[in-house]
Parts: structure tokens; sequence; C-alpha cells
């Protein structure tokens, strides 16, 4: 049997006794998947600062874990018609967990909203995939940085 249609997978608010985990998986991720498209600097800069973690810290309330199996294994953070951030630990990548946290918070957002937004890295071609595999069209380019560029995508209610 498929041990992805065995797993327990739901997503849930986080709890303050959650935070330091929380940050240790963002800094991971970040640190692993966005090297290639940021740079070691950009990486460096923003993991060892301790801005990534301020960003998370800012947003708590806001936050939201996916479990599977009961381990936190990602996390989104959302608010208004917006997905601020959303990870997935990287040994959890591949399985369809991204997905189903990407699913499962475009829900919650649709109750209240007909549109809803996200923004990446241009360089991000590992999430823009995802992105446009999951029904998303990409927005605007923001090209202040442009080692840093973020791009829009939106998504409409079906």
């Amino acid at each position: 049997m498929n041990s992805v249609l065995e797993t327990s997978k739901k997503l849930r608010k986080s709890k303050p006794s959650e935070l330091q985990e929380i940050v240790a998986l963002a800094n991971k991720t970040f640190d692993t998947f966005y090297r290639p498209f940021l740079g070691d600097y950009n990486v460096d800069w923003y993991v060892g600062s301790g801005e990534l973690k301020r960003e998370i810290v800012k947003h708590a309330n806001d936050l939201h874990v996916l479990l599977i199996n009961n381990e936190i294994k990602g996390f989104a953070i959302y608010f208004d018609d917006f997905i601020h951030i959303m990870m997935i630990d990287e040994d959890a990548h591949r399985l369809g967990m991204g997905s189903f946290l990407m699913t499962a918070v475009e829900e919650i957002l649709f109750k209240n909203h007909t549109n809803i937004k996200l923004q990446s890295f241009v360089g991000n071609k590992i999430a823009t995939s995802f992105y446009l595999k999951n029904g998303w069209k990409k927005g605007a380019v923001n090209n202040a940085r442009k080692d840093v560029a973020m791009m829009y995508f939106e998504k409409e209610r079906n």
C-alpha cells in the first residue's frame, strides 16, 4: 500500500510552544531550497540574521501547521485574501503534502474571498511550477531588486 494514503494529515492553528520547531523547519527549508535562485549571501543573511524567524513570530497569530501523523511537516501563514508564507519540510516534498496544504488553505480563504493571492520569488522555478499546476495564474512582477524579484499569483474561486 502507498504510505501517503495511510498518512494522517491535518491543518490546525499553531501553538506558541511549537514556534521553535516551526522556525527550525523554515530555516532548514529556506537554506536547502532557496540557495539556487537567491544565492548564498541572501540566504545566509535572511536565515542568519534572524529575519526569517522575526517574520514568522510577527505573524504568529496567522500561523497554521501541517501535521502528518501528528508531526509538524509544514506550515502556512495566511490572512485576509493572502498566503504570505507556505513551506513543507524537505522530507515531505514530492508526497502530495504541499498540494494538501495549499488546498486546505485555499478552502479557508475562499470562504470569505472570491480572489486570493500569494507571492513568490521569480527565480523559484519549483514553486512557480507547483502554483501553476495547482491552478494559480501569474500576475505582476516586482523587480525592485533583480536578485530577489517577486512574482504575484492569483486564483479565483470556482
